[in-house]
């Protein structure tokens, strides 16, 4: 599978519905979604430039974009049949999957993998590794509040950063930043506890 459906609060049933009536769109139209994928970002690129005449997308990237978009609508009327319109405003569709294993993983294994990369981050980094993003994002994908899902994300990633550049601030202490992103993880799994 190279797509995912964004759809916080699905199950995965209805995920799986999605990404089934978009792979349906891919296939009819003989195409992959990394190739749909890339019109639609060619589009929406020549969109946040101001439309500039010279760098107009092509015929073919036109033509790969409007499957993207099909093939969205479709994961999105599959995946929300009988969904509440303001329950349906929070989903976005389709996205490239481009890392499955940090992705797709469930809530427990993605609290326990945020932890491991914290425990063994010795601050030294030039960039922020976005494993614990995307883990993040995988471990509240079933918390139907999408603002209160951000802040978790956000308090977890903004921490990590800080821990992750420690080496650009050497003069602080390291292991109060690890456990701030430890505080933000364990806020996280508090905040993103399924209701029984």
């Amino acid at each position: 599978m190279d797509i995912m459906m964004n759809a916080r609060g699905a199950t995965p049933e209805e995920k799986h519905r999605g990404i089934a009536a978009a792979t349906a769109v891919l296939d009819r139209a003989g195409m992959t979604a990394e190739d749909a994928a890339s019109g639609s970002f060619a589009v929406e690129r020549w969109d946040d430039m101001g439309f500039p005449p010279d760098q107009e997308p092509s015929e073919d990237e036109y033509a790969a974009a409007e499957v993207w978009w099909e093939a969205s609508n479709a994961a999105i009327e599959a995946c929300c049949e009988g969904w509440s319109e303001e329950k349906r405003m929070q989903v976005h569709g389709l996205q490239l999957l481009h890392d499955p294993e940090t992705e797709l993983t469930d809530r427990a294994t993605a609290l326990t993998r945020m932890r491991e990369i914290v425990q063994a981050e010795d601050g030294q980094g030039e960039t922020v590794d976005d494993r614990v993003f995307f883990l993040a994002l995988a471990a509240t994908a079933e918390v139907p509040d999408s603002s209160k899902a951000q802040e978790l994300v956000s308090a977890v990633t903004v921490a990590h950063s800080s821990l992750s550049l420690a080496r650009f601030h050497p003069e602080e202490p390291i292991e109060p930043k690890r456990q701030a992103v430890f505080d933000a993880i364990d806020a996280l799994e508090a905040g993103s506890a399924p209701l029984n």
